[in-house]
């Protein structure tokens, strides 16, 4: 019976798919001068050059961003980034539907805006099967 059970928690391990992904980073940019990077997954020099996309269409030289998308990344782990609009969001959200991996801004409800305000969001997940993908 042990040994049974053993096997159906394994089994069951093994198709849950990756773990539940959290928000690792929130930072406000605030107005852009141009088109923002596309979201795109933290892996090699990506962080690099996203943060070189960054300060090509941000006003300022944001280290608390740099920090985000330079950070070493643990074994099985995956780190996402994303630069959404918002006007006046205090956090974000993972969305995760299926296998596809989004974000949604939230907080600040409620608030006029007379221009939009970016926001980097990086979220973090184990993943070592690597299903996780970015939304189209």
């Amino acid at each position: 019976m042990r040994t049974t059970m053993a096997v159906v928690l394994l089994l069951l391990a093994a198709c849950t798919g990756p773990a539940e992904p959290a928000i690792s980073g929130f930072v406000k940019l605030g107005a852009l001068r141009g088109t923002p990077p596309e979201a795109a997954e933290l892996t090699g020099d990506i962080g690099d050059a996203t943060y070189r996309a960054l300060g090509q269409v941000s006003a300022g030289d944001d280290e608390r961003a740099r920090e985000l998308l330079t950070r070493p990344r643990a074994a099985g782990t995956r780190t996402f980034a994303f630069v959404e609009p918002g006007c006046a969001e205090t956090g974000a959200v993972p969305v995760l539907t299926g296998d596809v991996l989004d974000v949604r801004l939230t907080g600040g409800a409620n608030t006029a805006c007379a221009q939009a305000a970016y926001f980097l969001v990086t979220v973090t997940a184990e993943d070592p099967d690597n299903r996780l993908r970015l939304r189209a």
